[in-house]
């Protein structure tokens, strides 16, 4: 995840207590009913299935838990022994819980209080231990953008607080983004990256997207609702209710799974904040807590190589960047922040060359690209931008944004202005010693600079930050003076990546519509995008 890792050390230190606490499933949870009430006679509900179903992960507890007696003793309590609460006892209980989405509580809501406190003992305890690891991020990503910060209990409803998990229709990562609707909310999704499995950049996506629903309902149920099923299932249940715009009273309009959705959503937040009353105790790691940051991996490299290498478990760096889909970094042109523990930055410094040169990376038949120089620039602060999405944004990490700075926290403001150093191909055209990568999935801004090559030895062209294919142009005996023409028109490129669509690289620049992206492309759009093709865009 450029993960809760490019956060303050001090939010990565409690995102990180261990590695041990994400597993907490397989150590000491059974399959149990996915029936929603204590008498098994109940028909299934579809959200306690699909909440088993990701509940368990591919680590062990021998690796990474403390299996403490209290622990186990609290997970298996025989149902008897569990304190039990009246109707009026926990109205009480609920009124002491601080909560702008309203706490109802009716015999729906009780069904899923019964199912969490006294058949779902593991899955609980499991996700208090996890909300030693997500809570801080997602209440400061939720808190920046006016999102109520009892959303932060979502993840156990929709994921279990598995950042991997796939639902059966796709729905991916904590937060279970739709692919589609990932894309609408800026995450990167391709054949190497899924962003919906980082957590910070997918709680970012879901802040956002909450938000969006709440300026259209004005109703935080609805809006749990819409998020659930989508706004178009909303809408017809809002239409046949009469135009009723109440959760509890368009309810039975809606898709089964969305019934249950809001119930299941207050009967978590109620059992996390009492848990206490209901004898629940939350795992604890086996380990000591990891601080972590992020270095820049400039090249294609597996993860299994930096773990031969640096002598870390090749699981755990798998951990730290769930987005890293099949255990290789691709090579971008700004390179890729990896999250790593702090205390294997020296030795990634000594053997940084190795680790860039990946042998089983290694691209066959490639074509040489321009060399790379460091170029600094200087960035202004936009409004509550934090100094891990400046990070995120150009590629570096938080404590070379510090060391740049001399900054002694990571406390920025509006309007400052900060020194980024970044990588940027040369004007001359000299061969690379890097392996050749045509293709980015970074977007530049401002090209400044052009070097031509002999199209006779190489199909390639640099232009400042971006080395593109010249036979993707019509005439590539005139790339470069057409290239030089389209600078001074204030232009950029952007190359297609896998799932692209005109719609949202037009989202990405200001003012851009698909209309001014075809009449700027005449002789692209005769047919659909592919992945590859070389997109012009005039600012």
């Amino acid at each position: 995840m450029r993960y809760l890792y490019t956060k303050p050390l001090a939010m990565k230190a409690k995102l990180f207590k261990t590695i041990a606490v994400f597993l907490f499933a397989t150590a000491f949870t059974k399959p149990v009913s996915a029936h929603y009430m204590l008498s098994d006679s109940v028909c299934i509900d579809p959200i306690i299935c699909q909440l088993d179903s990701m509940s368990f992960n591919l680590f062990t507890r021998d690796k990474f838990f403390v299996g403490d007696d209290e622990l186990l003793a609290s997970i298996n309590m025989p149902y008897d022994f569990i304190p039990k609460y009246s109707d009026a006892e926990i109205k009480e209980k609920m009124k002491l819980i601080p909560s702008l989405v309203p706490l109802t509580y009716n015999q729906q809501v009780k069904m899923f209080i019964d199912l969490f406190a006294y058949r779902r003992r593991g899955l609980m305890a499991r996700s208090l231990a996890n909300s030693q690891i997500y809570f801080p991020i997602f209440e400061e990503i939720l808190d920046r953008n006016g999102i109520p910060l009892e959303f932060k209990y979502l993840p156990i409803v929709e994921s279990a607080f598995n950042p991997i998990a796939v639902s059966r229709a796709g729905a991916t990562g904590l937060w279970q983004f739709m692919y589609g609707t990932g894309q609408m909310m800026g995450l990167n999704i391709n054949s190497y990256i899924d962003d919906r499995r980082d957590p910070v950049k997918a709680t970012e996506a879901a802040a956002k997207y909450l938000k969006k629903l709440y300026d259209i309902y004005g109703d935080w149920h609805l809006v749990l609702a819409a998020y659930n099923s989508g706004p178009g299932n909303v809408n017809k249940a809002i239409a046949r209710a009469g135009g009723v715009k109440n959760f509890w009273a368009i309810m039975n309009y809606l898709p089964a799974e969305t019934r249950s959705y809001v119930p299941t959503y207050i009967a978590a937040v109620y059992v996390m904040n009492q848990y206490k009353d209901y004898k629940l105790v939350s795992a604890e790691p086996k380990r000591e807590l990891y601080a972590v940051d992020t270095v820049l991996i400039t090249s294609k490299v597996s993860l299994k190589h930096i773990s031969t290498v640096l002598g870390i478990g090749e699981d755990e760096l798998q951990f730290l960047n769930p987005s890293i889909k099949i255990g290789v970094i691709p090579y971008t042109l700004n390179g890729f922040a990896l999250n790593l523990p702090i205390n294997f930055f020296a030795l990634f410094e000594a053997r940084k060359e190795e680790i860039m040169n990946d042998p089983s990376q290694l691209v066959q038949n490639f074509e040489p690209v321009a060399a790379s120089v460091s170029k600094t620039i200087y960035y202004k602060v936009k409004k509550n931008e934090s100094i891990s999405k400046v990070a995120s944004k150009y590629g570096v990490s938080v404590s070379s944004i510090k060391k740049w700075n001399k900054l002694k926290s990571t406390s920025l403001y509006y309007g400052q202005k900060l020194k980024i150093v970044v990588s940027a191909p040369s004007a001359n055209p000299a061969v690379s010693s890097t392996y050749a990568q045509a293709f980015s999935s970074k977007i530049i801004e401002k090209p400044t600079a052009v070097a031509a090559v002999d199209t006779t030895k190489s199909k390639a062209i640099s232009v400042a930050n971006v080395t593109v294919a010249a036979d993707t142009f019509t005439d590539s005996n005139n790339v470069a003076a057409k290239t030089a023409a389209e600078i001074k028109a204030n232009c950029i490129f952007h190359v297609v990546q896998p799932g692209d669509t005109l719609w949202n690289i037009t989202q990405r620049y200001q003012g851009l519509t698909i209309d001014k992206l075809k009449a700027d492309n005449k002789s692209l759009f005769n047919r659909p995008i592919k992945v590859g093709d070389i997109i012009k865009i005039f600012l």
